[in-house]
């Protein structure tokens, strides 16, 4: 499943993002983002160890650029997502391919994507009900909810450390 979908990831990701240029009428920069989705599904076919985090950045300065631009926020969002989760199943797919013949593969290509689909779920559940609510937090709420995601982080970090040691 992870050999598809780490195709199917990046083919849509570059299709959201070149449909929302091409809707504003941005035709040369959404060929030149069709030819770099064509260059990093070739790159994914040849195992080059590089593309999928230049596809990753790609993705995401061409979204951050397209929202500059004021093209459509879910387009650019949808592909940043699906761009995030090519990383993801690129990378899983090469320790894949590392990985001892003793190994259960499909028992951990299946335990990675009931993990992966979790984050996935609720991020594009919170990305949809974002683009439907408009709210105009105020500075005090958003320092509040910027302490919260800091401490959220340092939760994190402090639980893999000693989980690690």
């Amino acid at each position: 499943m992870t050999r598809i979908l780490r195709f199917v990831c990046p083919i849509l990701s570059v299709g959201f993002l070149a449909a929302g240029y091409f809707l504003n009428g941005l035709v040369w920069p959404a060929v030149g983002l069709l030819l770099f989705g064509v260059l990093w599904i070739v790159g994914l076919a040849l195992c080059w160890t590089w593309v999928p985090p230049l596809g990753l950045y790609a993705a995401f300065g061409a979204a951050v650029f397209g929202l500059f631009q004021d093209l459509t926020a879910a387009f650019l969002i949808i592909a940043s997502l699906l761009a995030l989760l090519a990383w993801d199943l690129a990378e899983f797919f090469m320790r894949l391919k590392r990985g001892s013949p003793e190994d259960d593969t499909p028992t951990l290509e299946k335990r990675h994507l009931v993990r992966l689909a979790l984050p996935v779920l609720a991020g594009g559940s919170l990305i949809a009900f974002t683009l439907t609510l408009h709210l105009k937090p105020t500075f005090e709420w958003m320092v509040i909810l910027m302490f919260f995601a800091v401490w959220g982080i340092g939760r994190m970090v402090d639980r893999l450390l000693t989980k690690g040691g």
